[in-house]
């Protein structure tokens, strides 16, 4: 059976969860070492936080519903706006900053219509409500979403995963 999830609340909780220090670099950790989508990373701690146990059915059909989306989209941008950064030092640091400031602006926009997507694809595999703790929903979801990453996680992983498990 299908519940309602709403894209609002996940983009609200997924903003007040991000911009935590410790949640967001071990975000970008978990996406620059391992390819990790941040918003599936985010949406299982907001489905935890809520009481949903993210099963693999849950992850595949989210992954599956954001990768072209990320592929097309998100990932283009995400590496112009990083290039700007490093490179490029012909052009005005002023300009630099600025096209950034605009591509993150572009960017957000993007996660947040991922984030829909994301979503639409859980509604229809979320199980039954736990009185299980968050963390403890999360751990166990995050582990498996980072398992179909890499079989053999390592330490940083870990401490990634234990980093936003923190903060909920």
């Amino acid at each position: 059976m299908a519940i309602r999830l709403n894209a609002d609340d996940f983009w609200e909780f997924s903003l007040a969860l991000y911009c935590r220090e410790a949640v967001a670099a071990a975000c970008l950790s978990l996406q620059d070492r391992r390819g990790a989508d941040v918003n599936l990373l985010l949406a299982i701690c907001w489905l935890a936080r809520s009481g949903y146990f993210t099963s693999e059915a849950a992850l595949g059909a989210a992954r599956d519903a954001a990768a072209p989306w990320s592929d097309a989209v998100l990932k283009p941008l995400r590496f112009v706006r990083r290039r700007l950064g490093a490179e490029f030092e012909e052009v005005a640091a002023a300009d630099r900053q600025s096209i950034k400031h605009g591509l993150l602006a572009v960017e957000l926009e993007a996660e947040r219509i991922s984030q829909q997507k994301i979503v639409a694809a859980l509604a229809g595999h979320v199980g039954a409500l736990s009185t299980d703790p968050a963390r403890d929903l999360a751990r166990t979801s995050l582990d498996l979403y980072v398992g179909f990453l890499s079989e053999a996680g390592d330490e940083q992983d870990r401490k990634d995963l234990d980093a936003i498990l923190a903060c909920l």
